[in-house]
């Protein structure tokens, strides 16, 4: 009989959480400008010398929440693409469903917020973009060793031309006409044709 005692998460852990969630209320009703400890604080109930002992700044739980949340949604990208058979249909899948979902959460909404200095304050400070896609496509990654070598490139690409499509969306094209246009000009771009 299997007898393991079941891992909880540390008080830490929890705590941090618990600040990070405050963080994103704040940002939800205020924005990141004007989202402050005292904020967090406030939205979790924790004393703001608390908060201090969790996180040295605003920008540190911005880092935390923003990887949070990152991770979380890449996990759910990683999930979407996982019923697609073809690699390049998988890419493709990925780089739409990020274009339509990435701004529903509003911490990585920040990234592509018109004026946001989100990216230099805290974004490239913390988080390495390529990471991202790694997660992403790890599985496609690991079954073809070609394109493994080159992940961290396709990766970069990938997720940079996500955002910079959402942040600068372009003609109106139909589903079909985004998919050829994906499929015409990002897929070369990123080098899937190691692959073929």
């Amino acid at each position: 009989m299997y007898n393991a005692k079941p891992e909880y998460p540390s008080t830490e852990v929890i705590m941090k959480n618990r600040l990070m969630d405050g963080c994103i209320a704040s940002i939800k009703n205020k924005g990141v400008s004007k989202t402050s400890i005292r904020d967090i604080a406030l939205n979790t109930g924790i004393a703001r010398q608390t908060v201090y002992k969790h996180f040295k700044n605003k920008n540190e739980i911005l880092a935390a929440t923003f990887q949070r949340e990152g991770l979380t949604f890449a996990l759910e990208v990683a999930d979407y693409i996982r019923d697609f058979s073809d690699t390049e249909d998988k890419f493709i899948a990925g780089f739409i469903y990020v274009v339509e979902n990435f701004t529903k959460n509003p911490i990585l909404a920040q990234v592509v917020a018109p004026g946001s200095t989100f990216l230099n304050d805290v974004g490239m400070q913390f988080f390495n973009f390529s990471d991202f896609g790694k997660i992403v496509y790890r599985h496609v990654f690991e079954k073809n060793p070609e394109l493994e070598k080159h992940s961290e490139a396709i990766s970069e690409l990938w997720i940079r031309n996500s955002l910079s499509y959402i942040a600068m969306p372009g003609p109106k094209r139909t589903s079909k006409e985004f998919s050829v246009f994906i499929k015409e000009r990002l897929i070369p771009g990123i080098g899937l044709q190691h692959i073929k």
